[in-house]
């Protein structure tokens, strides 16, 4: 979504409905299993933002494939992207409900990035430390950069802490590019 203002409307929109309704965390599960369905059917989001398939029949189809596992007012919403032609943002409105979701709960993302995979039990490690460094509640997401050549990047809101061979070899030609030599 090129409007990530938008999307967030519309998680908090979502959730705030979902909160008043079938309950927030209801609601943040169904959009997640729903997120998972399209993401696994690609030829259910093209149908749900073709121009050649009416409304109508988009919000039959939304009601025949989630009317199992999503709750009517979940559906609605599905419904309501559907009208205000933005079924195509639903990854970013879901990255956004995601991360209100967490922080009603009181937890924060904090993305880590490292040269290579990290195991478990080094994810562990780093979140307890990260939690207490921060005070907060940390959910972790990894991913992974080959270009930090080794250490980690953590990142929690604005605060980045950059352990990264990179950034201490770049830091190590910045002072030797400020040595006066002769």
């Amino acid at each position: 979504m090129k409007d990530k203002a938008a999307a967030r409307r519309y998680a908090e929109g979502f959730l705030g409905f979902a909160k008043e309704t079938i309950g927030l965390e209801k609601g943040f599960n169904e959009l997640a299993l729903a997120v998972q369905i399209i993401a696994a059917n690609p030829d259910l989001k093209k149908l749900l933002v073709s121009a050649e398939i009416s409304e109508p029949q988009k919000y039959e189809v939304v009601d025949n494939v989630f009317a199992k596992d999503i709750s009517e007012q979940t559906r609605e919403f599905f419904k309501l992207l559907i009208h205000k032609k933005r079924v195509e943002d639903i990854y970013d409105i879901a990255d956004h409900a995601k991360a209100l979701f967490w922080r009603a709960r009181g937890i924060e993302k904090a993305l880590i990035t490292s040269a290579t995979k990290l195991n478990k039990e080094t994810m562990g490690i780093i979140k307890d430390k990260l939690e207490k460094k921060s005070g907060k509640r940390l959910e972790l997401e990894a991913r992974i950069d080959p270009g930090l050549i080794g250490g980690i990047r953590a990142q929690i809101g604005n605060l980045v802490i950059d352990g990264s061979v990179k950034r201490k070899l770049a830091q190590l030609k910045e002072y030797l590019m400020e040595i006066e030599v002769g």
